[in-house]
């Protein structure tokens, strides 16, 4: 999507990103299972081959965009996550046993690496940089990490915005704006970021900021949720 920048698109999403540096390689996101991270890891290796993956950025804790950090820790990358992320991770996901289907690092036990993400964090060298912030008010989760690069104009965020090309069931009317989209448009304005694509972790492409301005225009409304129907 950009020179040394990758979408690594999949089923199932969520979709991850590799950013390639002077020495080393970054990838966004672990994905939905320890198969999937490997996945991942092994055609960054194909495509970059030489450079060790020395970062991984886990945006937030559920289960989908976590369950390959383990095998990150035994690749020997320094997971980049929200500091409130901790405690957590610290004393449950890397301390749990895998007994029925040991993983990697069941096998391989590995000392974990980290670096705790307060309000932003960013990668540079020299060249290239990859600032990582903090999404405060997203209301999906409240350790939610954004990716971006502010050279080439890409912001690669999870969950608060999807984009499948399609119209789905649950998307807003028209005029409406959902608090997810106005809290990534919010935060983007708070940061002064350029942002000119976007690539959602889940959906099937990147796409145009020109979609995300379009779906702020209106007013800021919850989804009204109904109740089941039936005997």
């Amino acid at each position: 999507i950009a020179d040394g920048v990758w979408y690594l698109e999949g089923t199932p999403d969520p979709n991850s990103m590799a950013v390639e540096f002077k020495d080393y390689v970054v990838i966004i996101e672990s994905s939905v299972t320890e198969a999937r991270a490997l996945a991942n890891m092994a055609e960054v290796k194909r495509l970059v081959p030489g450079k060790p993956i020395r970062y991984h950025i886990n945006s937030h804790h559920h289960s989908d965009h976590a369950a390959g950090l383990r095998a990150f820790v035994v690749e020997g990358s320094t997971i980049i996550t929200n500091e409130m992320n901790k405690t957590f991770y610290q004393r449950m996901v890397l301390k749990n046993p895998h007994t029925l289907e040991p993983d990697l690092l069941s096998e391989h036990p590995t000392p974990a690496k980290f670096i705790w993400v307060k309000d932003k964090y960013v990668l540079t060298d020299g060249d290239r940089s990859l600032e990582i912030y903090t999404v405060p008010g997203a209301g999906h989760t409240a350790n939610l990490l954004m990716s971006y690069l502010p050279k080439e104009k890409i912001l690669f965020i999870t969950d608060i915005f999807n984009q499948f090309g399609e119209p789905r069931p649950n998307d807003p009317p028209p005029g409406i704006v959902t608090p997810y989209y106005a809290a990534l448009g919010d935060n983007l304005k708070r940061l002064n970021l350029d942002v000119q694509q976007i690539a959602p972790s889940h959906g099937k492409a990147v796409v145009s900021a020109e979609l995300l301005k379009k779906a702020l225009e209106g007013v800021v409304k919850a989804p009204e949720v109904k109740p089941l129907s039936g005997n």
